[in-house]
């Protein structure tokens, strides 16, 4: 027979490329030929002897499963890199807009910023410090405030779980605390994310999600303008400015005012549970008032241990704000956030009557 002039594999070859055809990986017999290197008209006699040779079952054709194709699992990756570019572009909007962001006052009247150290609301709080200056800052008109970070321990896993485990506190009952923290009545111009926020990241998405007011909250370090019909005051107002040194709790603030980028009228932070203030005027004439807030983490046994003082005030700053005054009397500081409190009232009702007498 003509079969017996071709070897068992050439016709087997043969059926592959028919098959091929079948299945589309070829488009025809012509195309077929022309891809394997072989004229169509020996290809087409090889096919048929082929297919002689299968039903004479002469040549044996080895049976092959047939193996699923699934369905690619996602989108084109082209659309995947498009969507993500979006994202990017939405982000890099965001991160942007977070950098001086104004807090719009009606008037030129005279505000007070208090400045909330660490609360770390919880067993070692100062409960009736804290409460009364809650109350203050709530009734005080004109007194706005900035929320440094720190609003519970929120002790994360590993080493620090034996701190947690060691607190009289749920996390449930931290949550309840930020919460009554955030919707106290205190007009809040920012609060920002510290350390402490972040050892559980569940902590500042609740607190951004119950958060009905759109208070700005910004992780670290908020960098806002207050801004007023006859000018503008910028804060930096930071959970921590980078520098440390023993001789100067206000290291950080002064590095930040001497060589940031940007020139600013107060730069305040929290975190080390210690407070100082300073006023001056630079080389350069620009006058700043640098402050550190002490929090309300009281009988700490960390700071116990390790020899740190206790220091009684300053757990909250006041700055009072004329942003029609000069020089140092446009930010003037308090330690005692009552005792400024008290000073705002009064400098709001001077300023009351000294406009009705040029009236």
């Amino acid at each position: 027979m003509a079969t017996k002039t071709l070897e068992n594999e050439e016709l087997l070859a043969a059926l592959d490329v028919e098959k091929k055809i079948d299945q589309g990986v070829y488009d025809n017999l012509t195309h077929a030929a022309k891809e394997i290197g072989m004229a169509r008209s020996t290809l087409a006699h090889r096919i048929d002897l082929a297919r002689a040779a299968r039903e004479d079952g002469q040549i044996e054709i080895q049976s092959e499963i047939q193996l699923p194709t699934f369905p690619d699992p996602d989108i084109d990756t082209d659309k995947i890199i498009d969507h993500m570019e979006q994202r990017f572009k939405k982000r890099l909007t965001h991160e942007k807009a977070k950098t001086w962001f104004p807090v719009k006052f009606p008037t030129d009247e005279t505000i007070g910023l208090a400045v909330v150290g660490d609360p770390h609301l919880g067993p070692n709080t100062n409960w009736p410090l804290l409460k009364s200056h809650v109350a203050c800052m709530k009734e005080t008109k004109g007194l706005y405030a900035i929320n440094i970070g720190d609003n519970a321990d929120n002790w994360g896993w590993g080493r620090l779980m034996a701190l947690y485990a060691d607190e009289d506190i749920s996390r449930q009952t931290e949550r309840r605390l930020g919460k009554w923290l955030l919707e106290s009545g205190i007009k809040w111009c920012a609060w920002l994310h510290g350390n402490h926020e972040l050892f559980h990241g569940e902590f500042p998405t609740y607190l951004a999600t119950i958060n009905c007011q759109k208070v700005p909250m910004v992780d670290w370090r908020a960098k806002l303008k207050l801004v007023f019909p006859s000018g503008e005051l910028k804060v930096d107002a930071a959970h921590d400015h980078k520098g440390s040194s023993i001789y100067s709790p206000l290291h950080g603030q002064k590095r930040a005012a001497l060589w940031g980028q940007e020139s600013c009228h107060l730069y305040v932070a929290g975190h080390r549970h210690s407070w100082a203030l300073s006023q001056e005027e630079l080389d350069n004439g620009h006058c700043v008032v640098l402050g550190r807030a002490r929090g309300y983490k009281w009988n700490d046994p960390y700071s116990l241990r390790h020899g740190f003082a206790e220091q009684s005030y300053g757990a909250s700053l006041l700055f009072v704000i004329d942003i029609k005054a000069n020089g140092p009397m446009k930010i003037v500081p308090f330690a005692d956030l009552l005792e400024g409190a008290e000073y705002l009232k009064w400098k709001r009702a001077r300023d009351r009557r000294n406009s009705s007498n040029t009236r």
